[in-house]
């Protein structure tokens, strides 16, 4: 395993920017921006995808303790709360403002303009959105 674990290793190909697979890489950038054990990360990406969280909106059928309990399952136990309720706003904004993750990065018109958007949610900071800017191939990055 490489010192970060990258999409490939989430068994994700970004470079033809299919919406589901930057939704899932969203999703684990997201997860992984946080100090907590990347395996760890991986594993709660991989109960929520399980659990049919596979697109923003998706995230509206549970509420605080149900996804909470869903991280659990990931044994994303130290940060649990702070998480759901990050996800919970994280996700309701993208599919308000943006439809879809894909719609988000299609709408920048720079990398700095979607660096700017993705800081702009609570709950994502420059780590957060630099794991999710590092993956993204040049033709699915805006210029």
């Amino acid at each position: 395993m490489t010192a970060h674990m990258t999409a490939a290793d989430l068994g994700l190909d970004l470079s033809d920017g299919a919406e589901d697979q930057l939704f899932r890489w969203f999703l684990a950038s997201v997860l992984f921006g946080r100090p907590i054990q990347q395996e760890v990360a991986a594993r709660t990406y991989g109960v929520l995808i399980s659990h049919g969280l596979t697109a923003p909106e998706e995230f509206a059928r549970y509420d605080r303790e149900g996804l909470r309990a869903l991280l659990d399952e990931g044994h994303y136990a130290r940060l649990d709360y702070i998480m759901t309720d990050e996800l919970h706003e994280v996700m309701r904004s993208v599919a308000a403002e943006h439809g879809s993750v894909g719609g988000m990065v299609r709408a920048a018109a720079s990398r700095e303009e979607l660096t700017r958007t993705l800081v702009a949610f609570k709950g994502i900071g420059p780590t957060t959105a630099k794991i999710f800017l590092r993956e993204l191939p040049a033709s699915v990055l805006p210029r």
